[in-house]
C-alpha cells in the first residue's frame, strides 16, 4: 500500500515539477511568487482588454441605465436601495456625470489609453452606481466591477495600446504570469461556482426551471428528445456537469478546443434566452485567456502565411491565364524555396556587411574603454556593488511575495464568499445570499402573485393602500427582506412630506407621525404553491433589521407542500389543455391567517378548490346583499362571481392548499399578436446604438446644466 501512495505521490510531484519547476515539499512564497512573476506574452491579455472595453461601452447606456438616467434618477421621490446606508444617490446633472466618467473609462480601457486612471475611474464610478442601487443587480453585475478592479492591477496596455505608441520604449511586450493568472481564477471560479450552487434538490430534480426547453434554441434537442426530456436531461443536468466542469476542460489543452466550442455555444444561448446584457459577450471575450499567451501572434502569422500562399497560387494562375498557353509553373513550395533562397542570400550579404563594420566599431570601442578600464576599477573598488544589487533584490523580491501574498487573499475570498451567508443572515430569504453575489443564475425562478402596501394611521384609525411600485421602477425589492425593510422607511418620508400638501383622507386631516406600514408579498418559488413571504401583521416601521441578524419577519417556505408536486403539474397541464386562455393559480395559507383578493371582471368561470385544510370563504358585503360565510372543506369547490373582493381564512390548525381556476376572456386578443423574430440581431444593434445615442444627448443636456447652472426645464424643453 504504502508503494502504491509512494507512486502516487511521485507521479503528483512529476506533474507539479513540470508546472511550477520545483517540488511540492519546496513548495513556498518565494518560489511562488518567482513563478507568478515569470514573463509571459502580453498580447492574449491585450486583446481581452480591448473586448472588455468595448463591451462596457455598450454595457453603460443598456444595463447600467445611461439610457434612462431621467427616469432613473431624475425623481427626488424614487425610493432607492443603497447597500451601505451613507452611500446616497446624487442629484441628476451630478448622477450624469459619474455615467460620463465611467464610459470615458471603459473607453480609455478598450484604446489602453492613460490606462490606469481609466481603470481606476471605471471601477470606482461603477461600484458606486452598483453599490447606491442594489435593486437594479443581476448574478453577474459584480463581475464587471471585479474584471475592472484586476485590470487595475495588471500591465495590459502594455501592448496594442495607445500608451505602448506613445511610450514604447517604456513598455515590455511581455507581462508578469499573475496578470493572466488572476483574470482565469476569476472566471474558473465564477463556473466552478455555478455548477457548484446548481447541485441542489431543486436543481437536479428539475423544478428550478420550468419549460425553458420551449425556446427555439433547444430545437436540435427536440429531435430526439421530448419537451420535458430536455428541460431534464439539457437544462438541468447537462448545464450542472458543463458549470462545474468547463473551465477544466478549457485548460487542459487536449481538450480545449471543444470546451471552447461548447462553452461559446452556452453563452450564445444565454443571450438568446435571457435579458442578461453584455454578461455571454464579456464571458465570451475572456474565453482565449485560456489559450496560449501569444495566440494572436500566432494567428496573424498564420494569416501571413495563408496569404503568401494564396498570392502564389494567384499569380500561378494568372500566368496562365495571361499567356494562354501552356506554361510551366513552378509548385508553390518551389517559388516560396525561391524567395527563401533569394532572402537568405541577400541577409548573407548584408551580415557580412554589417558584421565588418560592426567589428570595426568594435576595435575602436575596445580602445577607447582599454584607457578607462584602470579608472573603472579604481572607481568600482571603492563601492561595494554586491551589496548595492542585494538590497535592489530584497526589495523586488519583498515586494513580489507582497502581491503573492494579496493574490492569495483575493483568491480565497472569492472561494469563501459564495459560502458567507452564516454571516451575511440578513440578506437571506426563501434562499441564502445577497442577490447579485451568490453565482445563482437560473437556479431559482420566481412568479410574483400580488403585492399589497397597506398603511394604517393608529391614532386617527384610518387605513389605505399604496401602489407598491409607484415610488419604485422594478419589483425586485419585495423578495428580499432587506430592501422591504428600506421601502417602508422610504414610504413613510414620502407620506409625510405629500400629507402636507394634499389631503390623503376623506375628512380633509393630515395624518398623525404615528403610523404603521405592513406589505404582503405572495410569490412562487421554483413552481410550488404561493404564499406570503413576509409576515403582513408585523410593523415594519417599528421593527429591525441588520445584515448579520436573520429577517425577523420573515415566513417559512412551505416544505409540507412539496408532496404535492407531481399533481399540480397534472393539474396545470389538464388546466390548460381546456383552451388557450384557460389557467390556474395554487396557493398555500398558514393557520390563522386570512388571505384577501379581487377577482377582476375580465376573470370569468372562476373556481375555487380546497386541495387540503379546512378554510372559510367571505364574499365582500354588497348594497342589497346579505354577506355570507361558506366553510369548505377538502376536495369542496365553489363557484366565484367576478368583479369583487373575497377573503379565504384558514381556520384549521395545518396550512391550508387550494387553487384558483379560471378563464381569461381578454386574452385572446394577445393570441393574433405579431411573431416575434427568433433572431433578431438587427433589432437588437439598432436598439443598443439607439441607446447610445440617447445616452450620449443626454449626457450632454446633464453637463450642460451641471456646468452652466441651466434650469432643468430648459435642458430638457419641459412644458409649463
Amino acid at each position: 500500500m504504502k508503494e502504491k501512495l509512494r507512486a502516487v505521490y511521485d507521479s503528483v510531484d512529476k506533474k507539479f515539477f513540470e508546472q511550477f519547476e520545483f517540488h511540492m515539499r519546496e513548495t513556498n512564497l518565494r518560489k511562488l511568487a518567482a513563478y507568478l512573476y515569470k514573463p509571459k506574452d502580453a498580447s492574449s491579455l491585450a486583446v481581452t482588454r480591448i473586448l472588455f472595453g468595448i463591451a462596457m461601452l455598450f454595457d453603460i447606456p443598456d444595463e447600467r441605465g445611461g439610457a434612462a438616467l431621467n427616469a432613473r434618477w431624475g425623481d427626488p421621490s424614487t425610493c432607492h436601495f443603497p447597500l451601505l446606508p451613507f452611500i446616497q444617490p446624487m442629484p441628476m446633472p451630478q448622477m450624469a456625470a459619474v455615467y460620463a466618467a465611467l464610459w470615458l473609462g471603459a473607453l480609455g480601457i478598450a484604446l489602453g489609453y492613460k490606462f490606469r486612471f481609466s481603470s481606476i475611474t471605471f471601477t470606482a464610478c461603477f461600484w458606486y452606481l452598483l453599490l447606491v442601487e442594489k435593486s437594479y443587480w443581476n448574478n453577474h453585475s459584480y463581475l464587471f466591477g471585479l474584471v475592472g478592479l484586476l485590470l487595475t492591477f495588471t500591465q495590459a496596455n502594455c501592448y496594442w495600446s495607445i500608451d505602448a505608441y506613445l511610450n514604447a520604449s517604456v513598455f515590455s511586450p511581455t507581462v508578469p504570469y499573475w496578470n493572466y493568472f488572476i483574470l482565469k481564477y476569476q472566471f474558473f471560479i465564477l463556473y466552478f461556482m455555478a455548477g457548484v450552487k446548481k447541485g441542489t434538490a431543486e436543481w437536479l430534480t428539475g423544478y428550478s426551471v420550468q419549460n425553458l426547453s420551449e425556446h427555439w434554441v433547444f430545437n436540435p434537442f427536440k429531435l430526439f428528445l421530448s419537451v420535458s426530456q430536455t428541460d431534464y436531461l439539457i437544462v438541468h443536468w447537462f448545464v450542472f456537469a458543463f458549470d462545474l466542469t468547463v473551465a477544466g476542460w478549457m485548460m487542459w489543452s487536449r481538450s480545449r478546443h471543444v470546451a471552447m466550442i461548447f462553452c461559446a455555444l452556452f453563452h450564445l444561448m444565454n443571450s438568446r434566452l435571457f435579458r442578461i446584457g453584455m454578461f455571454p459577450w464579456v464571458c465570451l471575450a475572456t474565453m482565449p485567456l485560456f489559450y496560449p499567451f501569444d495566440w494572436p501572434k500566432l494567428m496573424f502569422i498564420y494569416m501571413k502565411d495563408s496569404y503568401t500562399k494564396s498570392k502564389a497560387i494567384f499569380c500561378k494562375y494568372k500566368c496562365m491565364f495571361l499567356n494562354n498557353k501552356t506554361v510551366q509553373v513552378k509548385d508553390n513550395k518551389d517559388i516560396l524555396k525561391e524567395e527563401n533562397t533569394e532572402q537568405i542570400e541577400n541577409n548573407v550579404e548584408d551580415k557580412f556587411e554589417e558584421d565588418s563594420s560592426k567589428e570595426a566599431v568594435d576595435d575602436t570601442k575596445e580602445m577607447k574603454e582599454g584607457n578607462t578600464n584602470k579608472e573603472k576599477l579604481n572607481k568600482m573598488d571603492s563601492i561595494e556593488p554586491a551589496k548595492v544589487d542585494t538590497t535592489n533584490k530584497d526589495l523586488i523580491e519583498r515586494k513580489r511575495i507582497l502581491t503573492c501574498s494579496l493574490i492569495g487573499i483575493y483568491v480565497f475570498l472569492q472561494g469563501f464568499l459564495p459560502f458567507s451567508h452564516f454571516i451575511t443572515k440578513g440578506y437571506n430569504n426563501w434562499t441564502n445570499g445577497l442577490y447579485g453575489y451568490s453565482w445563482d443564475m437560473m437556479v431559482h425562478t420566481w412568479d410574483m402573485d400580488s403585492v399589497v402596501v397597506k398603511v394604517v394611521d393608529n391614532e386617527k384609525n384610518i387605513e389605505f393602500f399604496v401602489d407598491p411600485y409607484h415610488l419604485t421602477p422594478n419589483e425586485r425589492w419585495s423578495r428580499h427582506g432587506d430592501m422591504v425593510h428600506q421601502y417602508a422607511r422610504c414610504i413613510k418620508d414620502h407620506i409625510m412630506k405629500e400629507s402636507r400638501k394634499r389631503q390623503w383622507n376623506e375628512a380633509g386631516n393630515y395624518l398623525s407621525e404615528n403610523i404603521s406600514i405592513y406589505i404582503d408579498v405572495w410569490p412562487s418559488l421554483n413552481g410550488r404553491f404561493t404564499q406570503r413571504m413576509f409576515d403582513p401583521k408585523v410593523d415594519l416601521l417599528n421593527v429591525s433589521w441588520s445584515p448579520f441578524s436573520s429577517v425577523s419577519y420573515l415566513m417559512p417556505l412551505l416544505d409540507e407542500g412539496l408532496i404535492w408536486r407531481e399533481h399540480l403539474l397534472s393539474v396545470r397541464e389538464t388546466v390548460h389543455s381546456w383552451n388557450n386562455n384557460s389557467d390556474v393559480v395554487f396557493l398555500a395559507e398558514f393557520p390563522g391567517y386570512e388571505y384577501e383578493k379581487y377577482v377582476p371582471e375580465e376573470l370569468k368561470n372562476v373556481t375555487l378548490t380546497v386541495l387540503e385544510g379546512l378554510v372559510v370563504y367571505e364574499p365582500e358585503a354588497l348594497p342589497n346583499r346579505i354577506s355570507k360565510s361558506f366553510q369548505l372543506r377538502t376536495g369542496n369547490r365553489m363557484e366565484l362571481s367576478s368583479g369583487i373582493f373575497h377573503k379565504i381564512i384558514n381556520f384549521g390548525e395545518t396550512p391550508a392548499y387550494y387553487m384558483y381556476t379560471f378563464y381569461n376572456s381578454t386574452a385572446v386578443n394577445f393570441s393574433l399578436s405579431t411573431p416575434v423574430p427568433k433572431l433578431p440581431l438587427a433589432m437588437e444593434l439598432k436598439r443598443r446604438f439607439n441607446n447610445m445615442t440617447k445616452f450620449a444627448n443626454d449626457i450632454i443636456k446633464s453637463l450642460i446644466q451641471l456646468l452652466f447652472n441651466v434650469s432643468k426645464c430648459f435642458v430638457y424643453q419641459c412644458e409649463n
